[in-house]
């Protein structure tokens, strides 16, 4: 005897005849069983279906649907969206789902769901489902708009690391709003290349101003050493490094993007390279635990004072020990004791956040992002250190 193609009309048919029979039962954990076991064939059979047949299958799906649990049609929802055209009223009352995590498949994936429906879902959905929109490979104007106007933080941010995201002068202007709240959403939006020029010099000033609140703060009200302090910072970040020195680090840079792609390297991994004399690991390191560009931790490094280079590792919270390592393999154990009492004065009195923000500042002003994620406490204590002053 022949055997059925597993997506064969009969195989369809037999499992339509099952689904009817689990509906008419209201045996709900059946259901939900024959959706996880049949999901493949569910979606396979749809697109070998004639257009007459297909209404009255999305139909049957769309009552399915609405009686199995949430893993069901998570699983269901995560395979109707790849496809190109899917059955339309249940892909879209699935991208519409209580539950973000079986709606964010088809949200962030579903070629099929209108720009329409999508800012209908960005405006009446919970967060997690303007999340999901926000990562789509292409998103036009009218819907960042609603995502903007109705999102939060986080969908902000995501929103502006989203090359595929476009925005009209209102959406710019709701970031705009996001930005007076959010260092994160500041220094992307800062530099997303799409931005009105005339916006851009008041986010860099706004930049700055969390750096001076914070450092007021951290350095009781010294402006002469502030000041100082900022621009030694932006002068040295701002400083070329030659080609053929920066060409040293490649392969070091490259070992450290593969092996710590998902977690930064920690202080422990820094101090033990130092004790190596492991030099370019040491700095792509650095580079990868502050997100800066490789060029400004070389620069941090090469530079005659321990200024910069203390204020990136202060800005990771890394304790004195892997500072006083790096200025020995800097300058040698015989290090000046000028040098070492400038480093450990700096380490002690400025807090993380405000060394974070001096660095941010310094890297914006030359188009680039630094320490970029923001916490919920680090917003909250910059916040009550501005009302401060």
């Amino acid at each position: 005897m022949q055997r059925q193609h597993p997506y064969s009309r009969a195989h369809l048919n037999e499992l339509v005849s099952r689904i009817e029979d689990a509906l008419r039962s209201g045996d709900r954990a059946l259901q939900s069983r024959l959706v996880l076991q049949s999901a493949e064939l569910l979606v396979k059979r749809w697109s070998r279906l004639s257009q007459a047949d297909k209404p009255a299958f999305d139909a049957l799906l769309l009552r399915l649907c609405g009686q199995i649990d949430t893993a069901a049609r998570e699983a269901f929802a995560e395979r109707l969206a790849d496809l190109r055209l899917g059955p339309p009223r249940t892909s879209q009352a699935l991208a519409r789902d209580p539950a973000p995590r079986v709606a964010a498949p088809l949200l962030t994936r579903c070629a099929s769901l209108t720009p329409d429906f999508l800012g209908t879902v960005a405006q009446e959905g919970g967060e997690g489902h303007r999340l999901a929109i926000a990562l789509r490979s292409e998103l036009p104007p009218d819907v960042t708009d609603r995502l903007a106007r109705h999102g939060g933080e986080r969908v902000a941010v995501r929103l502006l690391d989203n090359p595929g995201a476009q925005f009209c002068e209102a959406g710019f202007a709701r970031l705009l709003v996001h930005s007076a709240q959010s260092e994160s959403v500041t220094l992307r939006l800062a530099l997303r290349p799409d931005l009105p020029p005339v916006h851009r010099p008041g986010l860099v000033d706004l930049t700055r101003s969390r750096a001076c609140a914070e450092l007021r703060f951290d350095l009781d009200g010294d402006r002469a050493f502030e000041d100082g302090l900022m621009a030694e910072v932006a002068g040295i970040l701002e400083r070329d490094v030659p080609e053929p020195r920066l060409a040293r680090f490649a392969s070091s840079a490259a070992f450290v993007r593969q092996r710590f792609a998902t977690v930064p390297p920690s202080a422990t991994h820094l101090e033990s390279w130092t004790t190596l004399r492991r030099t370019e690991d040491v700095l792509a390191g650095l580079s990868r635990a502050a997100e800066l560009p490789l060029s400004m931790t070389v620069a941090a490094f090469d530079a005659p004072g321990p200024i910069c280079l203390a204020t990136i590792l202060r800005g990771l919270d890394f304790p004195w020990t892997v500072l006083k390592a790096m200025l020995t393999l800097r300058h040698g154990s015989e290090c000046a004791a000028a040098t070492v009492e400038a480093a450990y004065g700096l380490h002690r009195r400025l807090g993380p956040l405000a060394a974070r923000r001096l660095i941010r500042f310094a890297a914006l002003r030359q188009g680039s992002l630094a320490f970029p994620h923001e916490s919920g406490a680090e917003a909250r204590a910059g916040s009550v250190r501005a009302g401060a002053h």
